[in-house]
C-alpha cells in the first residue's frame, strides 16, 4: 500500500474507502461473504446506503413524514366518505416520502384508517436514507395480534380458527 493519500490513484482511493466502509459495518456485526465482482463505485453507494441505514434515528412515523397526528380523527367520528377522504390524504403523504401501503385488497378502509392513525403513525421507525422506498405490508406475522388477520387468507394455514380465537381472548384478559 502506498505510504501517502495523494499517490493513490482515484481507484485506489475507492477500493480503500469501501475496505473502510466494509470494516466498520463489520465492527456493527455485519456480515460479508467472500470478494465481489460488484463495480467498486456501486459498491461505495451501497456500502453507504447500508450505513445510512444502520445509524438512522430512531423517533416515531408521524415525525419522519412531517403530519400531526391530531390531524387525522378517529373513526367513529367520521362518516365513510370522511374515512375514505383522510385516508386518501395519508395514503397521499406516504407516497410523497416513498412511503407504500399494500395490504389485503379485502380489508376495509376503515380498518386501515384506523390501523395507520391509531398504530402505524405513532410507531417508532428509522428515517430511512434518500431513495429507499418503504412498503407497508401490515403483517407482523403476528396472526393473533394483526389488524388485517379476518381478511387474511394466510393465517388459516397457520392458525387453526379455534387457536387463533383463544389466544385472542388470552391477549385480552392478559392486558388487564
Amino acid at each position: 500500500m502506498k505510504e501517502n493519500q495523494e499517490e493513490l490513484t482515484p481507484k485506489e482511493k475507492l477500493d480503500q474507502e469501501n475496505f473502510l466502509l466494509k470494516s466498520k459495518i463489520i465492527t456493527q456485526g455485519g456480515i460479508f461473504g467472500g470478494e465481489s465482482d460488484i463495480d467498486p463505485e456501486i459498491e461505495n453507494v451501497f456500502l453507504k446506503n447500508i450505513l445510512a441505514f444502520e445509524e438512522a434515528e430512531y423517533k416515531p412515523f408521524y415525525e419522519i413524514i412531517g403530519v400531526d397526528p391530531k390531524d387525522f380523527p378517529p373513526v367513529d367520528l367520521l362518516s365513510e366518505i370522511e374515512i375514505k377522504t383522510y385516508f386518501n390524504k395519508l395514503i397521499k403523504i406516504f407516497e410523497d416520502h416513498k412511503v407504500f401501503y399494500d395490504v389485503n385488497e379485502t380489508v376495509p378502509v376503515e380498518v386501515s384508517y384506523k390501523f395507520l392513525i391509531e398504530d402505524y403513525l405513532l410507531s417508532e421507525s428509522q428515517q430511512l436514507p434518500e431513495g429507499f422506498n418503504h412498503v407497508i405490508d401490515g403483517c407482523s406475522g403476528d396472526c393473533p395480534g394483526c389488524f388485517q388477520a379476518d381478511y387474511c387468507k394466510n393465517k388459516d394455514d397457520i392458525w387453526p380458527p379455534e387457536e387463533l380465537e383463544a389466544e385472542r381472548k388470552r391477549r385480552e384478559q392478559e392486558k388487564f
